[in-house]
């Protein structure tokens, strides 16, 4: 990409002005964070929609004062003048002309010329109509917006490796055969049916998909192919993406979402069990590296814009894969000693047996009244019931991409990775091969108690962000009773004994 003496990357993000959908997300406050802390964009538009109360200056402001941007704060003398470089613009994305005034999307379309769409709902239960007006009729007015912008050098639509999971072998390249006539045909007809005629043929037309939401991000890259192939425009595809390896911090994540969901009952003593196949690898990335291959190969669409085929980028490796029984260690390795041991002998199970799952449901979910029973009587909120049925539903969504594998091609994202010079390397890692997978998953379990558990209170917080901070707080004392769990994780050794060598079977 440039010589060793310099950058090609950061030359190409000086001085400009970049747009970004998503932002609110766990991926684009990465993204956004990376964006201040080492480019010098001139400016950072932030399409961002009112939520409730929140307009899109203090969704903006929330996100900013996470702790997330900390190391910005602490390592820039110039922080509020980054800061100062982004730009709320509240949105409306239900609407054709995304409820932007007419001098706002001019400016826009006069300023902007690096765009990530990161704009995405990842509700895997999620109707099927729902998931198509938000995955693809978003991002189509989203690029009709970038259609019109007079200086674009690189436009990224952010879609997943699992756009196309119903294959066994997943190439760079898009895949049309949505059938049924195609997306078109498929939109139109449900904009003639009744809601429960949609329920009817929902399952009809997925066919091999598991779920509306990598059917609709198939069709929404089908849809950036056909309409938006003039633009300078290409498609990341990031399998499951969480928590960092390195930047800003080791460990950080903000949700539950896949894996880390997984492992909060293991991490304070509880019994927790998962629906997967032990012997199947999971594509997983950290958020950092998978930003910085975004950034990475937004410059390489700006150099790829003469060509007439648009680029795709699988972010996976099948180098070095860890099963999803090494996973699970590397988990266990996050945790205290005593914690591990009863995890990895007791409280911890993986299985394949969906009839032996269904009865361990019901052990987490009896475990979870008795632990509200406890509550009520010490006069403590019932919480536990709601959390682990959270976890089960979490389980039953991913059970696909837990008892199935898949075999890639990535030449695209190995060629980046090859032409970069030695300060892209540093500056932007992004080889998953060269990833120390053993120190990332023992920073795994305590970055998720850390950061996403024991979230720290924002700088100034409003009423209503206090009492939910609050809230949680309240939550996060009761989790943190080390010994009450150790004991109470004792209790379900014996009855887990019993019950084994009862049912040898389950």
């Amino acid at each position: 990409m440039s010589d060793t003496c310099g950058s090609k990357v950061i030359e190409f993000y000086q001085d400009s002005v970049v747009l970004i959908t998503g932002a609110s997300g766990f991926l684009g406050k990465v993204l956004l964070e990376k964006l201040l802390r080492c480019l010098e964009a001139r400016k950072i538009y932030v399409l961002i929609r009112r939520k409730r109360d929140y307009s899109a200056q203090m969704r903006l402001d929330q996100i900013l004062k996470s702790m997330l941007f900390d190391r910005v704060r602490s390592e820039t003398k110039a922080a509020k003048g980054l800061f100062d470089k982004i730009e709320a613009v509240e949105v409306n994305f239900e609407r054709d002309d995304l409820g932007l005034e007419p001098a706002l999307r001019d400016r826009l379309r006069q300023e902007v010329e690096v765009a990530f769409n990161l704009l995405a709902s990842v509700n895997f239960n999620e109707a099927l109509d729902q998931a198509l007006e938000t995955n693809v009729e978003c991002t189509r007015r989203v690029l009709n917006l970038l259609s019109g912008a007079r200086r674009i050098k690189s436009v990224i639509h952010v879609s997943t490796f699992y756009s196309n999971c119903n294959r066994a072998l997943i190439e760079e390249k898009i895949y049309d055969d949505i059938g049924f006539g195609g997306y078109d045909n498929i939109k139109s007809t449900f904009a003639k049916l009744q809601d429960d005629h949609k329920q009817f043929l929902s399952p009809v037309v997925l066919g091999t998909f598991p779920n509306s939401y990598t059917f609709s991000k198939k069709c929404a890259e089908v849809v950036v192919r056909d309409k938006f192939g003039h633009l300078p425009v290409g498609i990341f595809r990031p399998p499951i993406v969480t928590s960092s390896y390195r930047e800003p911090v080791p460990g950080w994540v903000d949700n539950f979402n896949g894996p880390s969901g997984m492992v909060v009952p293991l991490s304070q003593g509880l019994y927790s069990a998962a629906l997967l196949d032990p012997k199947k690898k999971p594509f997983i990335v950290p958020v950092d590296f998978c930003v910085n291959a975004l950034l990475v190969c937004a410059y390489d669409v700006s150099k790829s814009s003469v060509t007439k085929s648009i680029p795709v980028y699988n972010y996976t490796d099948d180098c070095n894969l860890w099963t999803w029984d090494q996973v699970i260690n590397g988990f266990f390795s996050g945790l205290g000693p005593i914690r591990k041991l009863v995890a990895k002998y007791f409280t911890g199970t993986i299985t394949v047996n969906p009839v032996r799952y269904a009865i361990c449901k019901r052990i987490m979910m009896f475990q979870a009244f008795c632990l509200d029973l406890i509550r009520t009587f010490t006069g403590k909120e019932k919480i536990m019931q709601r959390l682990f049925s959270k976890m089960v539903t979490l389980s039953e969504v991913l059970r696909f991409f837990c008892l199935n594998d898949w075999k890639m091609t990535n030449a695209n994202i190995r060629r980046i990775s090859d032409e970069m010079s030695p300060l892209e390397a540093e500056m932007f890692p992004l080889d998953i091969r060269k990833i120390d997978w053993t120190e990332y998953y023992r920073n795994f379990v305590p970055g998720v108690i850390k950061y996403a558990v024991q979230p720290r209170s924002p700088r100034s917080p409003s009423i209503s962000e206090r009492k939910l901070k609050e809230s949680k707080a309240r939550q996060t004392k009761k989790l943190n009773s080390g010994l009450f769990y150790l004991l109470w994780s004792s209790v379900f050794i014996i009855a887990l004994k019993i019950f084994k060598n009862l049912f040898n079977k389950v």
